[in-house]
């Protein structure tokens, strides 16, 4: 009986071994001999366990969830399907990317934490009473988990619980994402295929990286926020003169972050009723935009000492919209409603915003945004010039640093989409944006190395931006 042992037990190593080599199909035939080799010689001592994973549950009637997450999760496993010998293949949407699977009654092998299991997508007949509904369907579909039970602590229930996870993480990358927008007390949606991303924004230096640090941290802090006893989620203020890339920002953050965007228009509300009822119809995993939030409503004051400024101030509308309500949208029990959502308000002057709207808690991070620097110029180039150095580089950073002519990465990125072909000519009408007979006198008022330019002085700058590029694009006409 030993000798017998000993060698059963070295077949089974060998066959272990040639594993990788031998097909997915003949391998699942071997294993089944061995398993009634070993149940013929150990009656009831089968040393691995399965676990069967239906399509559908309760008669029938409802779909497992964890059925879908398995086939989406095993469709990822490329090393192991790269082994298989037949695959089907779907693209759900146009442009979507592709989704493999594996074929009725095939095997794949995976590996969590060392422990290594087999999954068989098994695909039978039903054996229907002859009073059942002859539109069932008569196809009995699942997905059958096999490893040795030794292993079930460390399979049950953490190996489920990762292809849960990995499953959620795939289909939400995968997902199509919406970019919502109001009309009274209800959103309409469209397609967001925005492709902003932290890699095409022309930031300063470090502030892509601190900014994602921050998201990656609020990602992953379900459990800090409730332990803290806080609502999960975050608020960011982005403020600069126009044309200094906030939309795009918002775009690169939810492109990040593979959220929807909720972008509210406070001028479609009419009370605070409305606004309570569009919070509670967004959904998590959100970026909720409210753009231009100074200049869009005038809101009532919190004690209603101005009469003046009790309503919105649009002769159209009667809108009875008060900064209470919109505080309460941000951080007030309204805002808990809902989790795993950011806050974006954007302005072009911070001074205008009430003091209660920026306090950390509703706008955690301040993000300015402001002209461009020769480092964002850079970035610039890199992506509309497709070039890293170029000679006149040097020329150019001195002229910008000596100058009091400031330009946002939208109006120098409008030169080099109409040089596009032609770096040099680009650069030098760049560089031409920057006399050197104008020093830069600036001083003081400094948030962040970046001057802060009064109402009037912005609208200067802008005005002066428009017409240098205008000149520029009609220079050939002249």
């Amino acid at each position: 009986m030993e000798v017998m042992m000993s060698q059963l037990l070295n077949l089974m190593g060998f066959f272990a071994l040639l594993q990788t080599l031998i097909p997915p199909p003949l391998r699942k035939y071997i294993d089944q001999g061995l398993r009634m080799l070993w149940g013929k010689l150990f009656p009831g001592e089968d040393p691995c366990m399965e676990i069967e994973v239906e399509e559908r549950v309760v008669h029938g009637y409802t779909t497992n969830k964890l059925y879908r997450q398995v086939g989406v999760y095993l469709g990822s496993l490329r090393s192991s399907l790269n082994k298989q010998a037949r695959l089907r293949v779907c693209r759900s949407v146009e442009g979507g990317p592709l989704s493999f699977s594996l074929h009725d009654n095939e095997s794949i092998d995976d590996n969590f934490e060392g422990v290594q299991v087999s999954w068989t997508h098994s695909v039978k007949e039903k054996e229907s009473p002859e009073n059942s509904h002859r539109y069932s369907n008569p196809t009995q579909r699942s997905f059958i988990l096999r490893f040795r039970k030794t292993d079930r602590a460390v399979i049950l229930p953490a190996y489920l619980d990762h292809i849960s996870d990995a499953a959620a993480a795939i289909e939400r990358k995968n997902a199509r994402r919406y970019l919502y927008t109001n009309n009274n007390d209800s959103w309409e949606e469209t397609p967001f295929n925005h492709p902003s991303t932290f890699d095409t924004l022309a930031l300063d230096p470090g502030m892509g990286e601190r900014i994602k640090a921050d998201l990656d941290a609020f990602s992953k802090g379900e459990s800090f926020y409730h332990r803290n006893g806080r609502a999960w989620k975050r608020g960011y203020l982005l403020y600069g003169p126009p044309g200094t890339g906030k939309s795009s920002l918002i775009a690169a953050i939810a492109n990040y972050m593979q959220f929807d965007i909720y972008d509210l228009e406070l001028t479609k509300l009419s009370n605070n009723a409305d606004l309570k009822s569009l919070l509670m119809q967004t959904t998590r995993k959100s970026v909720i935009v409210i753009e231009d939030i100074d200049c869009s409503v005038k809101l009532s004051n919190r004690d209603g000492a101005d009469e003046a400024s009790e309503k919105a101030t649009d002769s159209n509308t009667s809108c009875k919209l008060t900064l209470s309500g919109l505080l309460n949208f941000t951080d007030g029990l309204w805002s808990c409603c809902g989790e795993e959502r950011i806050f974006i308000f954007t302005t072009n002057f911070k001074e205008r915003i009430d003091l209660a709207l920026l306090r950390p808690g509703r706008m955690d991070m301040h993000i300015l945004l402001s002209y461009c620097t020769f480092h964002a110029f850079k970035k610039l180039a890199r992506n509309y010039l497709g070039i890293q150095e170029h000679p006149m580089y040097l020329e150019l950073d001195e002229a910008m640093r000596k100058t009091s002519i400031q330009l946002t990465p939208a109006a120098i990125a409008e030169i080099l989409i109409s040089n596009q072909d032609s770096p040099d000519v680009a650069i030098r009408e760049v560089l031409a944006a920057f006399p050197k007979d104008m020093p830069n006198e600036r001083a003081g008022n400094v948030d962040g190395g970046k001057c802060q330019l009064s109402h009037n002085e912005s609208k200067q700058q802008t005005f002066r931006q428009t017409m240098f590029v205008f000149f520029q694009k009609t220079k050939h006409l002249r």
